[in-house]
């Protein structure tokens, strides 16, 4: 469904991708993990076009083309298919939450602002944060923030959404109100990309788990496969340091 191939991004002398390819097929939830600075973020930003890859190919359902060379319609185009979750939420501050949710809707989609509510409300709703509609962000913990931001990526109906690291700004006790809701979303069967260090989230959610170190995709598998028998020294390594249980020998 969504593919990108041998892509590649520097920021000045810092190539932080090294020829990536990623691919999600409809109904997946896949959990990209890795240490800080791996390049995960970066490729989920290359994928949605929120930074521009120096090279590299994207692969969307019949859509196929040079990254470099897609044009701003095409961008448009594509990111109506996408949602896309923050770890700093980035809501409006001077917006409700309902307001948040909407915005999507009425300004990207030119939806009238009646049936925008509705559906805003029923997004809402499903993360839980219904009775919290006319709250401002500052008047919502940063768990609740989080729900209107992945309420507000539902809203729109994408065919796919990408998480990036969605709990790394909160506190322990918020996150797993935030990760209850992906995972009722994953049982829906949406399709999702979850950057991500919640390993918990990782094994039991995910059916992929993709593991990037220093700019490529070091292992990729099915997750239950992944965590008992990963293959690659590195990424050994990196379980070792991130499981307490893990005692898989070197």
């Amino acid at each position: 469904m969504l593919e990108g191939k041998n892509l590649h991004k520097s920021f000045g002398n810092n190539e932080v991708l090294k020829g990536v390819d990623f691919k999600v097929d409809k109904g997946e939830v896949i959990a990209v993990i890795g240490s800080s600075g791996s390049g995960k973020t970066t490729m989920l930003r290359c994928i949605s076009f929120l930074e521009k890859a120096d090279k590299g190919e994207i692969v969307f359902d019949e859509f196929q083309k040079d990254i470099t060379r897609v044009d701003k319609r095409e961008i448009r185009k594509l990111r109506m298919k996408m949602g896309f979750v923050f770890q700093s939420y980035n809501l409006f501050r001077n917006k409700t939450a309902l307001e948040n949710v909407m915005i999507g809707l009425t300004v990207a989609r030119k939806m009238n602002r009646k049936k925008a509510e509705q559906i805003a409300k029923e997004a809402l709703e499903k993360v839980g944060m219904g009775n919290r509609s006319n709250y401002y962000p500052d008047q919502l913990s940063g768990g609740q923030q989080q729900r209107v931001a992945i309420a507000r990526a539902m809203a729109t109906n994408p065919e796919v959404i990408l998480f990036d690291e969605p709990t790394s700004a909160l506190d322990p006790e918020l996150t797993g109100e935030v990760l209850d809701v992906m995972k009722k979303l994953a049982a829906e069967g949406t399709t999702m990309v979850v950057v991500t260090h919640e390993m918990d989230f990782a094994q039991e959610v995910a059916n992929r788990v993709v593991f990037m170190e220093n700019g490529v995709i070091v292992e990729e598998g099915e997750a239950k496969e992944f965590f008992r028998s990963p293959k690659e020294e590195s990424t050994r390594r990196f379980l070792r340091r991130v499981l307490k249980d893990y005692d898989y020998s070197i």
